[in-house]
């Protein structure tokens, strides 16, 4: 009996442990067959190439509203000015991407996308959150941190000279020091006025990589918008001429009809000395004119003048300005017993120097 007894209970337990094996056997077949297959179909689909598929869709259908233009290569356009180039050049091209291949950063990986196969920007992922599954998987969020788009420069350009007081505008933005080439450089006819004061100096400025031809505006050191000079692409403007003031018109054509008088012998050059700087190079050329040249006008009748003009007043800066002078000067000469008539046409450079209006330089203009 017992033997017996034995073997109905080592049945049993061999019939219930055959059910446990296969109860486990389909327990864990559920488990793998649901709930780890789901896990792993979730972690396949939180993979970041899941994501690109969605970015590069957006953009495949023209929304490129994710792209940063607002630093273009010109501070003289606008981001828009790029984006529309941008959207352009994308049109009628498959958008791929590729992993960048130094992207080793699993929470920031890096894309590359192009445009059939033109490298056209760089995607910059972000993890936002991360969820552990089956305790060895990681479970990752994404968002976009940045698409940076890559595009060329435009090849339009343009250089801008223009006085170092005047200010020069391209598309409404003042041109600076990241615009300028190469230094100021002197303009020679202010070669003598600048041995006494500060004189204006000539800056060239430059601007490339636009988009469209800009629109180019100076002001004068007044902020008077002025005309520029244009020569294909090179814009430049000279210094602009203006009503003469009454005062200055007066002096300018009081000093030129004394300077007059000297080469006629009725003037001293002493008492025109104090209209010079100490040191000008004039005095000795009025000095040589009398000794060697004043005979020609020795002897005659007192001169009558006409046409007595003064304009181009022209205003450098406070302490610089020039002006010119016409007129015409008769005189009858009795040892010759003939009439002749001179025509003088110069320009006067003024420099206030040592709190005074002084003649600093002087050029003929007829010749």
């Amino acid at each position: 009996m017992s033997n017996k007894s034995n073997k109905k209970v080592s049945l049993v337990f061999w019939a219930f442990y055959a059910i446990l094996v296969i109860a486990m056997i389909g327990f864990w077949a559920y488990v793998i067959n649901g709930v780890i297959k789901k896990d792993l179909l979730i972690y396949e689909k939180a993979q970041p190439e899941y994501f690109m598929d969605d970015v590069v869709a957006k953009i495949q259908a023209g929304d490129i509203s994710s792209m940063d233009f607002a630093q273009s290569s010109s501070r003289f356009e606008s981001g828009d000015v790029y984006k529309d180039a941008y959207a352009k050049r994308l049109e009628g091209k498959t958008i791929t991407y590729k992993e960048n291949p130094s992207s080793y950063d699993a929470q920031a990986p890096i894309y590359e996308l192009y445009a059939d196969d033109e490298h056209v920007a760089t995607v910059n992922l972000k993890s936002t959150s991360s969820e552990q599954l089956m305790f060895i998987l990681s479970v990752q969020e994404w968002a976009v941190d940045s698409v940076v788009p890559i595009y060329e420069k435009g090849d339009e350009g343009i250089t801008v000279s223009i006085p170092d007081n005047y200010t020069a505008y391209v598309n409404g933005i003042q041109l600076d020091e990241r615009e300028l080439v190469g230094e100021a450089a002197p303009y020679k006819e202010f070669e003598i006025v600048a041995q006494y004061i500060d004189v204006p100096k000539e800056v060239n400025y430059e601007v490339s990589g636009l988009m469209s031809v800009p629109s180019v505006e100076v002001k004068d050191a007044a902020g008077n918008t002025v005309q520029c000079n244009v020569d294909g692409n090179a814009y430049s403007v000279g210094f602009v001429a203006g009503d003469v003031p009454e005062d200055i018109a007066k002096t300018a054509l009081e000093d030129a009809k004394n300077i007059s008088e000297i080469y006629a012998g009725d003037r001293t050059l002493s008492s025109m000395k104090a209209r010079f700087p100490q040191d000008s190079y004039l005095i000795p050329l009025f000095q040589n004119y009398i000794n060697f040249d004043l005979w020609m006008y020795s002897g005659h009748a007192t001169p009558t003048y006409s046409d007595e003009q003064a304009f181009n007043y022209i205003k450098y800066n406070d302490n610089f300005y020039s002006v010119e002078v016409s007129f015409s000067k008769t005189m009858y000469l009795p040892k010759r017993n003939m009439t002749v008539t001179d025509d003088t046409h110069n320009t006067y450079y003024y420099a206030y120097i040592d709190g005074q209006w002084l003649i600093a330089d002087m050029y003929n203009e007829s010749t």
